[in-house]
């Protein structure tokens, strides 16, 4: 019933897994490179859950986090406006910082790895995150089915 005549959500699954592969095999390498071959052995299946939850769960945390900060700096935004005719909404400009946090938390404490490791791996996933994204749109479009549309001035 769920998949019935209807491609999209069994393109979303494909896409799904894939990215959660790719990503997996990206943690695993690095922390291969970092720390040691037993650490990475021994944490396979943290790895593969970290993957699943950085390429699907972490995009639609960041996108509620973004519409609370739109919504935080609209208000203030419009309150400067009345004040001075000067407030722009730069509080969205928080959530990349966000995410970073959140996935340097989550390398951290799901891998076991120092924090300086977990530091280089959460810069080098964003990294292929963000190439990953650019290469499939699709994932990117399938998570985020309603888009919060941010104008600048």
């Amino acid at each position: 019933m769920l998949f019935q005549d209807d491609v999209e959500p069994v393109f979303f699954i494909i896409w799904l897994i894939l990215a959660t592969i790719i990503v997996a095999l990206i943690i695993y390498i690095v922390v291969l490179l970092l720390e040691s071959k037993t650490k990475a052995s021994s944490k396979k299946f943290m790895i593969l859950f970290l993957a699943f939850l950085i390429v699907l769960v972490v995009p639609i945390v960041l996108n509620a986090v973004t519409a609370v900060l739109a919504a935080i700096g609209d208000a203030l935004a419009e309150l400067r406006n009345a004040i001075d005719d000067g407030g722009f909404n730069y509080l969205i400009l928080l959530s990349p910082v966000i995410g970073f946090l959140l996935l340097l938390f989550l390398v951290k404490f799901l891998i076991d790895v120092p924090w300086d490791n977990a530091l280089w791996i959460s810069l080098l996933l964003l990294f292929i995150l963000y190439i990953l994204f650019t290469i499939i749109p699709e994932l990117y479009t399938f998570i985020f089915e309603y888009e919060i549309v941010i104008i600048y001035d």
